[in-house]
């Protein structure tokens, strides 16, 4: 190479380092950060607001489960208490109340007695500590003689058990008038008697497993507790069978009574799914108004039974209804029931 290309060269390169890239000035615009700050912001919000609806919910279940807890705490408790009222504990107390409060006693001695009986069954206040307490002291010159009594309701009031029980007595009065005249004259007694039946109302309560009666019993009617109730007999989709095995099936349900009155559990298990028996204790009579119905391969039959006692000869007549099928020759009871 000569000296006039490597000097061109040369030149050439200088220039070349002599060229600097000019720096990069920083732009004044600024980036647009608003939709970044709302987005976090609306998120901050909302998450706010979940949280508290999911609080408001909490709070509101946790009352809830409470509220159930409280009522389950408060049920245990009455259960608790019902538990600790034996009723038959309090019948047994209040038999032998009824026992010494219904029979009145003509003899005062007798009536002294019943009165200072009387005192241990009821509360221990000022009205029921006084002798002379009309209830222990009961006017006039008849006697009052129980019968019988059975409990008949308990009724529950805010501060006592009301205890009902259906009780029979009879009042008496015997009085003491002459007859005659002269040498025929002669004493004798007339006795005037009623029985009644009526409810006796006791207001009863019990600490810790003990009994005491609030206040006097007093006597109402006993209500009657029959009632008018309307009551239809399911209806069969069925049609009445009137075919080759009718007079088959008659035949079974005639030997099936004869044995029904007769055989042992035992024996009636030969003829029925779930066997029972009258065992002796009437004579079979007569079945009547059979109706029979098909039902596939097996039969429904409704029918009257006519049953007698033995000894007095009074008939028992009832309603039944039996299922009954066939296997081979024999005929066999499903299902029995009295309607």
């Amino acid at each position: 190479m000569g000296l006039k290309e490597k000097f061109r060269k040369s030149k050439v390169v200088g220039k070349v380092k002599q060229v600097h890239r000019p720096k990069k000035e920083k732009s004044s615009v600024r980036k647009d950060n608003s939709k970044r700050t709302a987005f976090f912001v609306w998120t901050l919000i909302l998450g706010m607001l979940f949280i508290a609806t999911l609080a408001i919910l909490l709070s509101v279940n946790t009352r809830s489960t409470l509220n159930e807890t409280n009522r389950n705490l408060l049920a245990m408790e009455d259960e608790e208490v019902l538990e600790e009222i034996s009723q038959e504990q309090a019948n047994e107390f209040l038999s032998s109340f009824i026992r010494v409060y219904m029979n009145v006693p003509k003899d005062s001695d007798a009536r002294t007695e019943r009165a200072s009986n009387l005192q241990e069954y009821m509360v221990f206040n000022d009205v029921f500590n006084n002798d002379n307490n009309e209830m222990y002291r009961p006017e006039g010159e008849g006697t009052r003689n129980l019968e019988s009594f059975t409990l008949f309701n308990i009724e529950e009031n805010e501060s006592s058990t009301i205890y009902q029980y259906k009780v029979t007595f009879t009042n008496k009065l015997e009085t003491e008038g002459e007859t005659g005249k002269g040498k025929d004259k002669k004493t004798e007694t007339e006795v005037e008697e009623e029985q009644q039946t009526l409810l006796l109302n006791i207001p009863l309560v019990v600490e810790d497993g003990l009994f005491s009666i609030t206040s006097v019993p007093y006597f109402t009617s006993v209500p009657s507790l029959a009632g008018n109730i309307e009551y239809e007999t399911e209806s069969i989709d069925l049609e009445e069978y009137n075919g080759n095995e009718k007079e088959n099936i008659m035949i079974f349900l005639n030997n099936f009574f004869e044995k029904y009155t007769t055989e042992t559990v035992e024996e009636m298990s030969y003829l029925m799914e779930e066997p029972e028996t009258l065992n002796g204790s009437f004579l079979f009579e007569e079945i009547q108004d059979v109706v029979i119905y098909q039902d596939d391969n097996s039969y429904k039959v409704l029918l009257k039974v006519n049953f007698k006692d033995e000894i007095s000869g009074i008939h028992q007549v009832n309603d039944v209804e039996m299922n009954i099928s066939k296997d081979g020759s024999n005929f066999y009871v499903d299902e029995f029931k009295y309607k």
